[in-house]
Order: structure tokens, then sequence, then C-alpha cells
């Protein structure tokens, strides 16, 4: 008796190897969410300078929302030594972990690898942060490379040599090329 083995027919995925722009953006969007909820958690809980804060009271915003009080408040939450140092710790020692994400970059599937698939060591992850940091400043400039990129690499990939892969297509034996 002849006997047929059916083997499932493979499916094709519409999406890269790579991490596009889109689900980057959202994942860039959720580790400032959680960068700034729990940098101004930890700020009001530990600070004595609450006073020094306008109040963000409904009827105080309604009555004088004034675009300096909004400045007022980035200036003194966001432009300290505490604020740049959560930030890089945050995105190199994650970057750097065994889970090779930001937290959202793992909730999305995402992870930074090198070019050759493996994980960064700090070294490198420093270096893939200092560069972004850098080059986005001033301009934002380094982010429109990803739009013709093959690699989906942004200028601070390209210069640290490394990618975003999505996890779910990438597997520790895929060649990156």
């Amino acid at each position: 008796m002849l006997r047929v083995q059916l083997t499932p027919t493979p499916v094709i995925q519409r999406s890269s190897l790579y991490g596009d722009q889109t689900i980057r953006f959202v994942a860039f969007l959720i580790d400032s969410i959680l960068l700034v909820f729990f940098y101004s958690l930890i700020f009001y809980s530990i600070t004595n300078q609450q006073h020094a804060l306008p109040s963000w009271s409904l009827g105080n915003l309604q009555s004088n929302f004034q675009v300096g009080m909004v400045a007022e408040v980035v200036e003194k939450l966001f432009i300290t030594p505490y604020f740049l140092l959560a930030h890089w710790l945050y995105y190199t020692l994650l970057e750097a972990s065994p889970r090779q994400a930001t937290i959202g970059k793992f909730v999305l599937g995402l992870q930074v690898t090198d070019l050759h698939g493996k994980p960064l060591n700090l070294a490198k992850s420093n270096i893939r942060y200092i560069v972004k940091v850098v080059l986005a400043a001033p301009v934002l400039i380094g982010f429109l490379l990803i739009i013709n990129e093959r690699r989906k690499q942004v200028l601070h990939d390209y210069i640290a040599k490394t990618v975003v892969v999505s996890i779910q297509k990438y597997s520790k034996n895929t060649i990156i090329s």
C-alpha cells in the first residue's frame, strides 16, 4: 500500500526579518512612556522640589495654561543628570542583556543584535547609544536612513554595526545578509 505523507505548505510572511520604522517607533514610544513614568514617580517621591513645580490640577490648567509652564516642568524633570543617567542605563543595559531588547522592543518582538546575529556586549551597546543620542539630538537625520536601507538600519545602527531583528522571524541559525 502506498502511503503519502503530507507536509504543511510553508507560509510566506509579509514582514521582513528586520524591524521596520513603524514598529521601532512604537517601541520607542513605549520605552519613553515607561522611562518618563517611572522617573517622574521616583523624582516626586525623593525630591524636596515638589513645591517648585507648577500644579497640574485641571482647574489650574484650564484657567491659566501657558507654554512656559510646560517648558519649566520639562526642564526641571528631564534636563537633569539623573534623567540622562537613567536614560543611558535603560537603553545600554537592556540592549546588552540576555533578552537583547528594551521593554518596548521586547513587547513588540524585536531584538538588537550585531551583524552576525550575536548579542551586543556593553561596549557595542554603549557605542550604539552614544551615536544615537549625538545624531538624534540635533536634526533626527539619522532616522531617515531606515526608509531606504535593506536591513532597516538607522544611522546609529549602521555606525555601531547592529541591526534590530524580529524575534518571530529570526532564529539563531539565520544568517543576516
